[in-house]
């Protein structure tokens, strides 16, 4: 008999639960409705003000919207001056542009400088492989006799002549 009576007051329990949610939700629905602009308030179909009234209303909207636009000048201080931010802004841009030229400039002189040693340091290196006195030198003369060979001794030379020197 106790597992019916819990299962009876869980039952309730949950019956009452369903109760206040429907009532809250009747509740939220009310206020739903009530905030809910209908067609012909939104197209301003239904005119619930005479002509004065109307003109009334939009002086007094404008007057409004005038103060707090003074407000927010006298909050922001004193207005900025634009055009001598963008001046300083292009000048800014001018000096950088400048100043990138002139760094491609100096690495393009630097890159000619280099390649001028270079090529110096190479025909000074050709002047002296072609040299016409090694060059000479290293091709012979017709009128310089060659130095003739010695002959090895017996003692030089192995018994099969495969060796030069004394053998150990």
């Amino acid at each position: 008999m106790g597992d019916k009576q819990i299962i009876k007051g869980v039952v309730k329990g949950w019956g009452q639960l369903g109760a206040e949610t429907l009532e809250k939700a009747k509740e939220e629905g009310g206020r739903i409705l009530e905030g809910v602009i209908s067609g012909e308030e939104l197209l301003g179909l239904g005119r619930t003000m005479s002509d004065s009234e109307l003109e009334f209303k939009k002086e007094e909207e404008r007057r409004k919207s005038e103060e707090e636009a003074a407000k927010l000048r006298r909050e922001m201080g004193p207005g900025r001056k634009l055009e001598e931010e963008m001046t300083q802004l292009r000048r800014q841009e001018q000096r950088d542009e400048e100043e990138k030229e002139k760094y491609y400039e100096r690495e393009k002189q630097q890159r000619e400088a280099e390649r001028q040693r270079q090529e110096s340091e190479y025909s000074d290196l050709m002047m002296e492989s072609s040299n016409p006195a090694k060059q000479k030198k290293s091709r012979g003369s017709a009128f310089v006799q060659k130095k003739k060979k010695q002959q090895p001794t017996q003692s030089q030379m192995s018994q099969t002549q495969e060796f030069k020197g004394k053998l150990d």
